[in-house]
């Protein structure tokens, strides 16, 4: 398991799959999907949460890393932008299911009770302006941004009496704070960045701070650790308006594995892409010779290269007909070259004595595909809507 604490949730905004599906019922089902994620991640769509608690620089600059992490974009991540009622339920909702209120303090402003957002106060935080203002500074929602440069006009969610903008009180604390560098803030420790609470309401608060964080996110895959047969995992994905996933690229395959370790955790095996043979067989290269293994490759075990915790369901299947693999949209499996079958896979369907076949296709963690009982409990994968 890694040891970044991240909860991530992908969530659906517009167009999916299955349009006749309502957007309560989408909730509630990822709400069962995300439930009992072994790395402690949940998805929507568009958010990922993370409980790993962190000051407002540091929650950003985490943010900023995820695509890359995730989803392979080269643009930079950002802290959620939450600017619409559906956007704040949503990471309401995800902050009630990672960490829900009954287990954390009763103090109303304890860490876990409140997550950061991208909305940071980049105007009228200068000396000058300060000094006009005695202990509270009034509220100007222009002052206010989104990193898409919005500012927070059509939708808000202040609670009673905020933002106050109060500076920190006098005082030993506060002065160990400045020595510290712990104010991120120019010129003073005022209350800068806006966080959520898990009744969704906002509040401003100082940047050195720690507190679960939030990010918006543009993967392909939900990801649920939930161990479901194939048809299961299947209708499950549906049920939310979503399909089993799909790949149809290397890049795709890539991004899977990616979302399968950061939501799922390491298997310890990611360098052992085509250093498994299938069934105890030597792997061989193009040329028909013996791969030389790693050492983590070699030591491993038949049952803990094929422990259900290392593989996920995708929507690949030959249902239809036996050796032709297609994914759930009809679409051709084998659409690109080198597709990255582990050794053997795809051709032993029929195996003896077995009343059904090998006829659904799981991805491993370290990016290798296998055709597997369907009635066999896995993870899985759900696929986005993305353009």
């Amino acid at each position: 398991m890694t040891g970044f604490l991240a909860i991530f949730l992908a969530v659906m905004m517009g167009h999916t799959a299955h349009a006749e599906v309502s957007m309560a019922t989408q909730v509630f089902g990822i709400k069962d999907l995300i439930e009992k994620l072994p790395n402690h991640h949940f998805q929507t769509c568009n958010l990922v949460l993370s409980t790993n608690r962190a000051n407002f620089t540091t929650a950003e600059s985490r943010c900023q890393q995820l695509p890359a992490r995730v989803a392979m974009d080269r643009q930079r991540g950002t802290l959620a932008t939450i600017n619409s009622k559906e956007a704040n339920d949503d990471l309401t909702m995800l902050l009630n299911i990672a960490l829900p209120l009954k287990e954390q303090s009763k103090f109303k402003y304890a860490g876990n009770r409140w997550a950061w957002t991208g909305l940071r106060k980049v105007r009228n935080t200068d000396t000058k302006h300060i000094q006009k203002i005695n202990k509270r500074i009034p509220y100007n929602r222009s002052d206010w941004e989104w990193y898409d440069k919005s500012i927070p006009e059509n939708f808000e969610s202040w609670n009673r009496g905020q933002p106050d903008q109060r500076p920190l009180k006098p005082g030993k604390k506060s002065n160990e704070y400045k020595k510290s560098g712990r104010c991120q803030e120019e010129n003073d420790c005022r209350q800068n960045q806006m966080r959520i609470n898990h009744d969704g309401k906002w509040d401003d608060a100082f940047g050195f701070e720690e507190h679960p964080y939030a990010c918006d996110y543009k993967g392909k895959y939900l990801v649920s650790g939930l161990e479901k047969t194939w048809t299961e995992a299947k209708e499950a994905c549906e049920a939310i308006g979503l399909n089993l996933a799909t790949v149809r690229s290397q890049r795709e395959v890539e991004e899977l594995r990616r979302a399968l370790l950061y939501f799922l955790g390491e298997s310890g095996f990611e360098e052992c892409k085509g250093q498994f043979g299938h069934h105890g067989k030597q792997p061989v290269n193009k040329r028909g010779k013996v791969i030389k293994k790693k050492k983590v490759c070699a030591s491993a075990t038949m049952e803990e290269r094929w422990d259900v915790e290392h593989w996920a369901w995708t929507g690949g299947n030959d249902e239809a007909k036996e050796g032709k693999f297609r994914w759930t949209d009809g679409s051709e499996v084998e659409a690109f070259a080198n597709f990255p079958w582990i050794a053997s896979a795809g051709k032993d369907n029929k195996a003896k004595g077995q009343a059904a076949g090998q006829n659904c296709l799981t991805i491993s963690k370290w990016g290798e595909f296998d055709d597997s009982y369907k009635d066999m409990h896995k993870p899985f994968a759900c696929e986005c809507p993305r353009g």
